[in-house]
């Protein structure tokens, strides 16, 4: 695998620049094409254009393509996805990413290992590292492999091979675009704009049973600059992995760290590390995000409050999914009849809290933190 490096650039100059200079930094590139799509409009199409020209790059052709018309964000992300049918594989960069020296020799690896796994829709450059319904910290469960798996379309640095991007081309010319309640995703899908690809991507992996590769260690950092959907935050920055040469890669089968849409690992991995649940057919919900709709199992794992549980756990062990692996004793995880949760407000504020301050480590009070801040002084 070569694949090439495509930079979707709109109207910030400056986070180009930054990009583009880490993207000069990259080991084990040799003969890489980059390009750089920078769609029409906006206030600096001009000042883009020149950062753009005046970039070096010694890794091989640079070419600069200036769209014809304004496109958006959506059809500029997918004008330049389809430079695969050119370049075999692209590494698909946003101008307010900033990349590692490791990325193009995770990519080329990642791309190489996963080219004829057809449940594999694209390699993810980014750890995704928080609960996106939540926003709490999202841990994936540790096995013997750099990646994990999962059902959400994560656009803070891509890799596709030629028939990856085939595929879910080939499905986005048929699907209904807006997200349905029978889609099996959460319902905050069905409140993001239209100028937003993220959650149709998305509804493909759940659609046809697909996952991205994530990796344990980020190789892309997200500077939040403001653009179409976000202004300017610092939320989704991550350390990045600089050092590592080598990744230990695995097939889905092989992987345990397997999750669904909503960020759960699917039940038939959690039997893997337990047997304590073989009898029954569940849904695992340790985040407490999933409405009735979206349970369609006769039991449930769950952080929601539950009326008569058949099992119980603690909320200690990390993550959340250890507390039943170890059959830890205690209250905050129950396993039961999914009839049997319990929507009652007082009920919902007690098991909320409980979550929260499992996440927050149960953070001491300002009279406990002085005690322990003048103890460690003296």
């Amino acid at each position: 695998m070569r694949p090439a490096i495509v930079v979707v650039a709109y109207n910030r100059p400056q986070a180009l620049r930054r990009l583009l200079n880490s993207l000069a930094t990259i080991q084990g590139a040799d003969n890489v094409p980059l390009v750089i799509s920078i769609d029409r409009g906006g206030s600096q199409f001009e000042a883009v254009l020149a950062v753009a020209r005046q970039f070096a790059w010694v890794f091989g052709e640079k070419q600069i393509r200036v769209q014809e018309r304004p496109l958006g964000l959506v059809d500029h992300v997918f004008a330049c996805g389809d430079l695969v049918d050119e370049f075999g594989a692209i590494i698909l960069l946003e101008d307010d990413l900033v990349v590692s020296p490791m990325v193009y020799r995770y990519a080329t690896s990642a791309l190489a290992f996963y080219a004829d796994e057809p449940r594999v829709a694209g390699i993810s450059l980014n750890a995704l590292w928080f609960h996106g319904i939540t926003h709490e910290p999202f841990t994936p469960y540790l096995d013997d492999g750099d990646v994990f798996f999962m059902q959400v379309a994560w656009f803070q640095g891509q890799a596709y091979t030629q028939k990856q991007w085939a595929a879910w081309r080939d499905w986005r010319e048929t699907a209904v675009p807006q997200i349905q309640p029978t889609d099996g995703m959460h319902e905050l899908f069905q409140t993001f704009p239209a100028t937003d690809w993220f959650p149709l991507k998305t509804k493909y992996l759940v659609d046809t049973h697909r996952f991205y590769v994530f990796p344990r260690e980020s190789l892309t950092t997200n500077y939040g600059d403001s653009g179409t959907h976000v202004r300017s935050t610092n939320f989704f920055q991550v350390p990045l992995q600089t050092r590592r040469a080598n990744f230990q890669l695995q097939t889905l089968a092989e992987s345990v760290a397997v999750y669904d849409s909503f960020q759960e690992m699917l039940p038939e991995c959690v039997k893997q590390l337990t047997d304590q649940f073989d009898a029954y057919d569940f849904t695992v919900d340790l985040h407490g995000t999933r409405s009735l709709a979206n349970i369609p199992t006769e039991f449930v794992l769950t952080t929601q409050a539950m009326r008569h549980p058949l099992m119980t756990f603690g909320l200690e062990l990390r993550p959340l999914l250890a507390n039943a692996i170890y059959n830890h004793s205690g209250v905050g995880i129950n396993f039961g009849r999914t009839t049997n949760l319990d929507h009652r407000w007082w009920s919902r504020w007690r098991t909320t809290s409980r979550y929260h301050s499992y996440f927050i480590r149960h953070q001491a009070g300002f009279g406990q933190w002085l005690k322990w801040w003048v103890g460690r002084s003296g």
